[in-house]
Order: C-alpha cells, then sequence, then structure tokens
C-alpha cells in the first residue's frame, strides 16, 4: 500500500509537472506569434485591437485613440492583445514544482487515508473500505466549502466517484488475475 502510494504521488507530481510546463510553453509559443505578428504588422495589429475594443463598447474613436496610447508602449501592446485573443495573462504562468509538489502531497494525503487501518496493525480490507469512504466523504465536504454545492451533494460525488475508481480497479485485478 505503501509502495502504491508512493508510485501514485510520484507519478501524479511528474504528471502535474509536465502538464503545467507544457501549458506554459504553448502560452510562449503563442506570444512569440502575437510579438511577431506586432513587429512585421503593427498596423494590421492596431487596427485589430481597434476591432476588439469596438466590440466591447467603445466608440471607434475612443477605441482608435486607446489603440493609439496602448501601442506606443510595445510590451503593453502584445500583453494587451494576448489577455484579449487568448484570455490569458502572459505574467501569471503557473509554477510546474508549485503544482508538482500540490499534487504530490494532496495524493498521499488522500492515498493514506484507506492505509490507516493497515498502518496501525490491522488487517481488514473492510476497515481500509470504511476509512476511504470516510476521506471521500470529507474530501467531498471540503470540495463543497469552495464551489457553492451542498456539502451532501459533493460528498456523495466525491464518494460514487471513488466507488467507481475502486470497482474498476478491483475487476482489472481479477481479470488480470485471471490472465496470469
Amino acid at each position: 500500500g505503501v509502495a502504491g502510494l508512493l508510485a501514485g504521488a510520484f507519478s501524479m507530481a511528474l504528471g502535474e509537472n509536465t502538464s503545467v510546463t507544457t501549458a506554459n510553453e504553448q502560452l510562449d509559443s503563442e506570444v512569440l506569434v502575437e510579438r511577431r505578428a506586432l513587429a512585421n504588422f503593427p498596423d494590421e495589429e492596431e487596427e485589430e485591437l481597434v476591432t476588439m475594443l469596438v466590440n466591447m463598447g467603445m466608440s471607434e474613436q475612443t477605441a482608435r485613440t486607446a489603440s493609439e496610447e496602448i501601442h506606443r508602449d510595445e510590451s503593453k501592446a502584445l500583453n494587451f492583445h494576448i489577455v484579449q485573443e487568448l484570455g490569458i495573462d502572459p505574467e501569471e504562468k503557473p509554477s510546474p514544482w508549485v503544482a508538482a509538489g500540490s499534487s504530490f502531497v494532496m495524493f498521499a494525503i488522500g492515498a493514506i487515508v484507506p492505509l490507516i487501518p493497515y498502518l496501525l496493525g490491522y488487517g481488514s480490507l473492510i476497515a481500509g473500505l470504511v476509512c476511504g469512504a470516510i476521506g471521500l466523504v470529507v474530501a467531498g465536504a471540503v470540495a463543497a466549502r469552495f464551489t457553492s454545492k451542498p456539502v451532501w451533494w459533493a460528498s456523495g460525488r466525491q464518494l460514487l466517484f471513488g466507488g467507481v475508481a475502486i470497482a474498476a480497479t478491483y475487476a482489472v485485478g481479477v481479470v488480470i488475475g485471471r490472465v496470469f
């Protein structure tokens, strides 16, 4: 169980690190595309910004004035285009290491709950399942505090999904056990 906990935690952490790093690299690539567009087609980019501002509700004259002022500073123009066109701020990229560390810790906390009976010297599968179920219900209740969903709904959903994951894992184990 502890080996599975560590394997899962490391796997989650490495996957999260890779995922966030890839997303940040994609963002960097989009910034480069926009930087080149601003350098190679400044008039078209300024006109594009006018159109965006008009679509946001500005009069054309106000949009032209704003676009001219924004485009006086290349860095601000680049950031504004990225935020408006992609809906992301390139200056606020998440850290892949923080994401990996958080994923590792959260996975380990979740995975240790069903191991509690075994770590205390009990060899009962039922006790492990009960501890796991309690952990899932508590996790759902905590999530409900941040999502404005009813506690019963979030806890029930967490318990249901955890139950499905446990059943699927058990079924795969049975099939593998029969094949090998």
